[in-house]
C-alpha cells in the first residue's frame, strides 16, 4: 500500500459465521480510493478483497459502515462513502456504494445511491436501530455541507435484499432543527433509546453542538370498503328520454384499521393519528358519470379529515346515480385514498409501507332468463337507399340498418360492417328506436375494409330495436369492380341463438363521368353559290368539327356516330363525305342499320366509329368533311323566269348534321352538371341549332346555312333601258313639235329695224303681213321701244308675227 493512500482513514468491523472481518479505507489510493477487506487466518490477518474507486478525487472509502440488516450477528452489507464524487451535469456531490457480503465472504456491488445535493453526501454513514418496526436496521447518511454548510441528514429504511432502499424516507435539515446550526450531520449515532420510551433515538453532531432526534411510534393503517345491497338494481334504470331524476344506488361503508408496528411503551402516544381521505366514484370515467354522493350530481369526490385513535373507525355514505345510466355492464368503481396530515403536535407516524388506498367494485344485477347466463338473440337487416353505388366526387353511399334483440340483455353489442376499402364511414345516426340508443363508431388502425360501431354499451336491452342511417364516403380514386358486397353482423359477448345475426347483400357500382360535346368555331357556318360558280361547275368544301371533352379524372370508352343528309331540297347534294377522329386511329364507316329519323330513303347517312378510350382531362375532335353543290345549277339559271332576270333570285338551304356520343350506361353515369368553360362555352353559338338535342350532353347538332344567289342580268337591263329611253325621247319630241316648241323666234337689232323701215316707203302699199306705213316724222326711238315690247310679249308665248304686232300697235 502506498504511503500517501491514507490507509486506515476509515475502518469498520464485521462478522461472518463467527469469523471476524476487518474493513479499512484508503481514499487517496491511486487518486481514486480503495477499500480493503481483511479476514483473520490462523496466525495473521490476510487481504481477502480489494475494492477500487472509479472517479479521480472522489475519496472512495472515506467512510465505511458494516450493517447486520436482520440482527443475526452476521454482516450482510458494507456501505462505502465517496463524499467528493461529482456529477457535473446533475450537480450532485457525494455518493454511497452498497456491497453485499456473499457466503464466500466476498463483497458484491449491489447499489449506488446519491441525492440532488452539493453537500458531500456520504461523509457520515451510520447503522441505526429499527425505526419503522419492520425488523430491519435502517441507515442514516450525513451531508454536512448541504444548504450552504448548514447540513442535512438522510434516513434510509433497510432492505433485506439490497441493504437499503434506493430513495430516502426522511430528510432532516439542520436549519429546521435550529437556526444557526452548521455542518449538521458531521457525526451520527442511533443505536440506543435515550428517552426510555421503547423507541431508538438518533444523536447528530454539528459544529459545536450535538442534537438528539427522538423517534415516534409508527402505525400501519388499512382501509376497507363495503356496500349494501350487493348488486345495483336495474329495474328502475331506463332512458326513454334524458332526465335528471336520481336513484339511490348503494350505502358505502368506509372503515380504517390502525395497528402500531413499533414497540413503544404505554403512554408514549399522547395524541391520535390525523389522516385525510378522499372517496372517488367512477374515477376512470371522464364523461357519463354514474354515481355521486348525496343528491349533488357534481359531488363525485368526497374529502374528510379525521384523527384515528381506535383500532377500528367506520363511516357510512349514501351514493346515488342518475335514472338514465347507459352502462350497466361494467361495475361502478369506488376508490379511497388517504394520507397523514402532519403538524407540529403530531406524535404518531403513518408507516410509509402502509397501503394508502382501497378500491371496491359495485356490480349491476343481470336479468337473464336462465340463471346468470344471458342469451341474446340479435337480428340484423339492412337495405341500400339507392339502386346503385355511384362513384362520384364528394358523394356518399347511404345504408339503412336495423338491429333487433329478441332475447336477453345483450352485452357489449356492436355492429360489424365489412365493406370494400373504397368506403369510409362518415356518420351514423339513429333514425328510430324503441328506447334511447347511444352508439359510437371507431376506425380500426390499419383496417380499411371493416368498421365497428358500438351500440348502447354496455347493455342492449331485451326486446329493443333500432334503425340506423349510415353514410359512407365514397373514395373516387379506388379501383371499383362492377359490383360490391357488404356484410353486416350483429355481435355481442353473450351466447347467441340461431337467429340471423349476419347478412350479406350486393349492389351494382356505377362510375360518374364528365363529358362535354361542342362544335368548334372553325367549323363552316355559311356557304353561297352564284352564277360564276355554275360556270366553273366546281363543288365547295364544307367542314364541321365536333369536340368531345373529358374534363373529369376518369377515362372511359365511347362510341361516336354522325348523321347527316346527302340530298336536300333545290337539288342540293353532298358528295365525297368523310368522317375522321383526330388524336386517335379510330376507323369510321357507314352504318348498315338506319334509324327512323335517318334512312337511305330520306337521303340520310349514319357514320359510326369504332369504340375508343376517352382519356381523363383530354379531348378529341371528330371532323365531318364533304363537297356540296346545287345539281344542274347551269340549267336552273338558264331557265329562270323572264322577270327574275331583271330582279334576281335566291334559294336558302339549311344543312344540319348531328353527333351522338354513346357509352356504357350500365357502368357509367354522366354528370348532369354543366362542364367547365375550358372545353367550350355553355352559351349557344351561331352554328349550333339549340334544339332539344343540345340538352343531352351526349348529342350536339350543327347547322350550315347555304344560299344560291342569282344576280340580275346586267346586259339585258342596260339594253332594255337604252331602248326604252330612246323611245321615250322620241315620244316627247313629237309632242313638243306638235306644241310648236321647236319654232324659232327672231330678235332684230336696232340697225336691222332701221333698215327695214327705210326699205318700205310711205306710199308703198302695205305688205302682205298687214303692216301700216308710219309717218317718217315719228321718232325712231319710240318705234324701237315699242318693237322691243312686242318682242317681249312674243317670249311669253304669243306666236303672233312681228308684222301683225306692228299692225295691232297702229
Amino acid at each position: 500500500m502506498l504511503d500517501d493512500s491514507y490507509m486506515g482513514y476509515s475502518v469498520s468491523v464485521g462478522e461472518m459465521n463467527k469469523a471476524p472481518l476487518y474493513f479499512t479505507g484508503a481514499p487517496r489510493f491511486n487518486h481514486t480510493g480503495q477499500v480493503v477487506l481483511f479476514k483473520q487466518g490462523d496466525k495473521s490477518w490476510t487481504v481477502a478483497q480489494r475494492l477500487n474507486g472509479h472517479q479521480i478525487g472522489s475519496y472512495f472509502g472515506a467512510e465505511l459502515c458494516s450493517v447486520d440488516i436482520n440482527s443475526d450477528y452476521n454482516t450482510d452489507f458494507l456501505l462505502v462513502g465517496a463524499p467528493l464524487f461529482y456529477q457535473p451535469q446533475e450537480k450532485r456531490e457525494g455518493q454511497i456504494y452498497v456491497y453485499t457480503m456473499t457466503d464466500e465472504m466476498q463483497l458484491k456491488n449491489e447499489l449506488s445511491v446519491t441525492v440532488p445535493s452539493m453537500g458531500r453526501f456520504g461523509t457520515t454513514i451510520t447503522s441505526l436501530a429499527d425505526l419503522n418496526g419492520d425488523g430491519l436496521r435502517d441507515i442514516a447518511v450525513g451531508a454536512p455541507l448541504e444548504d450552504d454548510n448548514r447540513g442535512a441528514v438522510y434516513i434510509y429504511l433497510g432492505d433485506k435484499r439490497k441493504g437499503i432502499r434506493s430513495t430516502f424516507s426522511q430528510r432532516i435539515m439542520g436549519q429546521e432543527i435550529k437556526s444557526g446550526l452548521r455542518f449538521f450531520g458531521q457525526a451520527i449515532d442511533g443505536k440506543i433509546d435515550l428517552g426510555n420510551d421503547g423507541l431508538p433515538d438518533i444523536a447528530v453532531g454539528s459544529h459545536g453542538m450535538a442534537v438528539v432526534l427522538r423517534s415516534r411510534p409508527v402505525f400501519n393503517v388499512m382501509a376497507h370498503l363495503s356496500f349494501q345491497p350487493e348488486e345495483i338494481s336495474t329495474e328502475k334504470i331506463d332512458c326513454p328520454i334524458k332526465t335528471d331524476e336520481t336513484l339511490p344506488m348503494v350505502t358505502l361503508k368506509v372503515c380504517f384499521e390502525m395497528a402500531e408496528t413499533t414497540k413503544s411503551k404505554a403512554g408514549a402516544m399522547n395524541s391520535g393519528l390525523n389522516i385525510s381521505y378522499t372517496l372517488n366514484v367512477d374515477p376512470v370515467r371522464q364523461t357519463h358519470y354514474r354515481g355521486f354522493f348525496g343528491t349533488d350530481k357534481k359531488a363525485r369526490n368526497h374529502t374528510n379529515t379525521y384523527e384515528l385513535r381506535e383500532e377500528n373507525t367506520c363511516f357510512n355514505y349514501s351514493i346515488h346515480m342518475l335514472k338514465c345510466v347507459t352502462d350497466t355492464l361494467s361495475p361502478i368503481i369506488i376508490k379511497l385514498n388517504f394520507s397523514q396530515v402532519e403538524s407540529e403536535n403530531t406524535n404518531a407516524i403513518l408507516n410509509v409501507d402502509s397501503k394508502r388506498q382501497a378500491v371496491v367494485e359495485v356490480p349491476f344485477e343481470k336479468q337473464c332468463a336462465k340463471n346468470d347466463t344471458c342469451i341474446a338473440e340479435l337480428e340484423v337487416d339492412f337495405s341500400f337507399l339507392t339502386p346503385t353505388l355511384l362513384v362520384a366526387e364528394d358523394n356518399y353511399f347511404n345504408v339503412s340498418i336495423k338491429l333487433s334483440n329478441h332475447g336477453d340483455d345483450s352485452y357489449n353489442t356492436s355492429l360489424k360492417m365489412y365493406h370494400p376499402p373504397g368506403l369510409s364511414l362518415s356518420k351514423m345516426t339513429v333514425k328510430e328506436a324503441t328506447r334511447q340508443i347511444l352508439h359510437s363508431c371507431n376506425d380500426l388502425q390499419g383496417v380499411l375494409d371493416k368498421t365497428v360501431c358500438s351500440v348502447s354499451l354496455p347493455v342492449y336491452r331485451s326486446r329493443s330495436a333500432a334503425t340506423f342511417l349510415t353514410s359512407f364516403f365514397i373514395l373516387n380514386n379506388y379501383k371499383w369492380n362492377d359490383t360490391i358486397s357488404m356484410t353486416i353482423m350483429g355481435h355481442s359477448d353473450n351466447t347467441n341463438t340461431n337467429r340471423t345475426n349476419s347478412l350479406t347483400k350486393s349492389i351494382r357500382v356505377q362510375l360518374e363521368i364528365k363529358m362535354a360535346v361542342t362544335v368548334e368555331d372553325s367549323s363552316t357556318t355559311y356557304l353561297n353559290f352564284t352564277a360564276e360558280d355554275a360556270a366553273e361547275d366546281v363543288p365547295k368544301r364544307i367542314e364541321t368539327i365536333y369536340k368531345i371533352a373529358n374534363p373529369g379524372l376518369r377515362a372511359f370508352p365511347v362510341d361516336v356516330s354522325l348523321s347527316f343528309p346527302t340530298k336536300l331540297e333545290n337539288n342540293f347534294e353532298m358528295t365525297n363525305y368523310n368522317v375522321s377522329v383526330q388524336q386517335s386511329k379510330t376507323q369510321c364507316n357507314i352504318a348498315d342499320n338506319a334509324s327512323a329519323d335517318c334512312s337511305p330513303e330520306k337521303y340520310c347517312k349514319i357514320i359510326r366509329c369504332d369504340t375508343f378510350i376517352l382519356d381523363k382531362e383530354s379531348d378529341v375532335e371528330v371532323k365531318l368533311s364533304a363537297h356540296v353543290q346545287f345539281r344542274d345549277l347551269k340549267e336552273r339559271i338558264k331557265n329562270i323566269d323572264f322577270l327574275k332576270k331583271y330582279t334576281g333570285d335566291s334559294v336558302e338551304v339549311k344543312f344540319k348534321s348531328s353527333i351522338n356520343v354513346g357509352y356504357d350506361t350500365q357502368r357509367y353515369v354522366l354528370d348532369s352538371r354543366k362542364q367547365a368553360n375550358k372545353y367550350g362555352s355553355t352559351k349557344e353559338k351561331s352554328h349550333e341549332t339549340g334544339s332539344p338535342k343540345d340538352n343531352d350532353l351526349t348529342m350536339k347538332e350543327s347547322e350550315v346555312q347555304v344560299e344560291l344567289i342569282i344576280l340580275p342580268n346586267q346586259h339585258l337591263i342596260i339594253l332594255t333601258g337604252t331602248g326604252l329611253g330612246l323611245l321615250l325621247l322620241l315620244i316627247i319630241t313629237i309632242i313638243m313639235c306638235k306644241m310648236g316648241c321647236f319654232k324659232r323666234k327672231r330678235f332684230y337689232t336696232e340697225e336691222e329695224e332701221e333698215n327695214a323701215l327705210q326699205a318700205y316707203p310711205e306710199s308703198t302699199p302695205a305688205p302682205t303681213n298687214g303692216l301700216i306705213n308710219q309717218p317718217e316724222t315719228e321718232d325712231k326711238s319710240d318705234q324701237l321701244s315699242e318693237d322691243k315690247m312686242l318682242l317681249d310679249d312674243g317670249e311669253a308665248g304669243d306666236s303672233t308675227p312681228l308684222a301683225d304686232t306692228k299692225e295691232g300697235l297702229e
